[in-house]
C-alpha cells in the first residue's frame, strides 16, 4: 500500500477546492438522517471562502433541532412519533432545488423510524470524499476492535478523536497507514451495504479521493448507530458533535449544519479538498 502523500505533496497535485458535508440531523419530530454531499467548485485563490457555503450545505426551515410535544396528562405510554414522509421529501427537493454555478449536490435522507430512504437526484452519485472518508475508517475500526480482531490503545484513541473532531489529516495518515485504510475501506462496503464508494485506483495513499455517495454517507451512520455497541456508537456521535469550528490545518468547518449557532441535535463530518490539476 502507498503510503497518504504529506499535505503539500496533496496541494500540489490539486488546485481547486470543494467541499463535501455529510449532515446526521433531527428534522422537526420526525427522527431521520441527512447526508447532503456537496462539491463546491472554485479557483484556488484565497477568495473561496467556506463562508459562502451557508446557502448551499444547509437546509434550512426543513431540519431544525428536534421539538418535544407539550406534555399530555391523558397518558402515561410513551408513542412514536409519526411517519411524515413529506418532509424528507421537502429537504430533499430543497436541495435539488439549489441552483449554484459550480456547485454540485448529493443529497439522502434516511427515516430511522419507519426506514424509508428519500434519495435525491444525484444522491447516488459518487463524489470525492475528502476528510469524510474519515467517518467510514473510524467505525470499521471500532467494528473490528468489538470482534477482538485488533486494540485501540491510548494514542489510536487520541488519533480517532482528532481525525472526527479536527478533522485531522496527520491522524487520518496514521490511522490510513497503520490499518491498512484500503482494506478498513473495503471492509466497511461490505458490512454496510455501499453502492456507490470506490477506492482510488491509482494511489491506495490518497484515502481524500475515494469516491462515495450520499446514500452511502447514510449507510455508515446507521451502521455505526445500530451495529456497533452503544459506546462505540455513542464515542462517534460525540466525537462528530464534537466537531471545532476550525479544523487543524485552520480552515474553518462550521458552515452548513455546523455554522453557529450550531443545533444542539446535529452531528457531522466535514470534509474539503483541493482537487484538479494545476
Amino acid at each position: 500500500m502507498n503510503p497518504a502523500p504529506s499535505g503539500r505533496e496533496r496541494q500540489r497535485r490539486r488546485s481547486r477546492i470543494f467541499t463535501v458535508t455529510p449532515i446526521v440531523a433531527t428534522v422537526l419530530i420526525v427522527v431521520a438522517m441527512a447526508a447532503v454531499v456537496v462539491h463546491n467548485l472554485h479557483g484556488s485563490d484565497s477568495s473561496a471562502s467556506p463562508a459562502s457555503l451557508h446557502s448551499t450545505t444547509t437546509i434550512d426551515g426543513t431540519a431544525s433541532p428536534f421539538t418535544s410535544p407539550a406534555p399530555t396528562t391523558t397518558s402515561q405510554t410513551p408513542t412514536t412519533p409519526p411517519d411524515n414522509p413529506a418532509l424528507a421529501e421537502a429537504a430533499v427537493h430543497a436541495v435539488d432545488a439549489l441552483d449554484v454555478s459550480g456547485v454540485q449536490y448529493g443529497v439522502a435522507v434516511l427515516d430511522r423510524i419507519s426506514g424509508h430512504e428519500t434519495i435525491g437526484r444525484e444522491g447516488d452519485v459518487g463524489f470525492y470524499s475528502a476528510s469524510v472518508i474519515k467517518l467510514f475508517v473510524v467505525v470499521d475500526l471500532l467494528h473490528k476492535q468489538e470482534m477482538g480482531e485488533l486494540k485501540l490503545d491510548s494514542n489510536v484513541q487520541y488519533d480517532i478523536r482528532r481525525a472526527l473532531e479536527l478533522s485531522d489529516d496527520n491522524a487520518m495518515d496514521a490511522l490510513w497507514e497503520d490499518f491498512d485504510g484500503p482494506a478498513l475501506v473495503t471492509e466497511m462496503i461490505k458490512l454496510a451495504g455501499l453502492h456507490d464508494t470506490v477506492l482510488d485506483a491509482k494511489d491506495s495513499g490518497e484515502w481524500g479521493e475515494t469516491k462515495i455517495s450520499a446514500r452511502d454517507v447514510l449507510a455508515v451512520w446507521q451502521y455505526a448507530l445500530t451495529k456497533l455497541s452503544g459506546a462505540d456508537a455513542s464515542l462517534v456521535i460525540n466525537d462528530t458533535h464534537s466537531a471545532a469550528n476550525l479544523g487543524a490545518d485552520g480552515f474553518d468547518q462550521a458552515f452548513g449544519l455546523l455554522e453557529p449557532p450550531r443545533p444542539a441535535t446535529v452531528k457531522a463530518k466535514q470534509g474539503w479538498m483541493i482537487a484538479g490539476s494545476e
